[in-house]
């Protein structure tokens, strides 16, 4: 972390015309069932822990989530990662329901992937009026969402059960 970006993502800030209705936070987050087995249990001392039984790999779903002072505003979901055109399609889904600045949800704050901060999206979103401000490296704890994904997937730990052989997505939606 360099406390020069962090000057620069403060200074940003604090020459915008911002209220807690026009911030809007957006990251993404993806998830597979090898990241839901407990990595913790009991074995004697000075053996490994083993696991029983037949593990089968689960696509990876992804999720792009936007939230703002009210909690949760969006979620987009995908199997496997996102690519360019998804992203971007998202992105634009989203954006109809923005404001131009200074207006409702017309300021996202966004952390330094590099699918965040191509010339296009950067060029689209200030053509339509949204302000992007990036945080700097290495500080996602200057995003919220990211509290917000670690509560995620403790409760997708504690609810996900290894012998049940159901989708990842699918149990996102029935626990939402």
């Amino acid at each position: 972390m360099e406390e020069s970006e962090v000057l620069r993502f403060c200074h940003e800030l604090s020459i915008i015309d911002s209220n807690q209705f026009n911030i809007v936070f957006c990251d993404e987050v993806s998830f597979d069932n090898w990241g839901m087995l407990r990595k913790r249990g009991y074995s004697l001392r000075g053996t490994k822990l083993r696991i029983r039984g037949e593990f089968t790999r689960n696509p990876r779903i992804s999720l792009l989530c936007f939230i703002h002072i009210n909690g949760i505003s969006e979620v987009y979901d995908t199997s496997g990662t996102f690519d360019r055109h998804t992203f971007i399609r998202y992105y634009k889904s989203f954006t109809s329901k923005c404001s131009t600045y200074p207006g409702r949800r017309s300021i996202w704050i966004l952390d330094n992937a590099s699918i965040h901060s191509l010339t296009n999206i950067v060029n689209f979103l200030r053509m339509i009026g949204i302000v992007p401000v990036f945080l700097p490296a290495y500080c996602p704890m200057y995003n919220p969402i990211e509290f917000v994904f670690a509560k995620i997937k403790r409760a997708f730990k504690r609810h996900y059960n290894e012998s049940r052989n159901t989708d990842l997505l699918l149990s996102f939606s029935n626990w939402q």
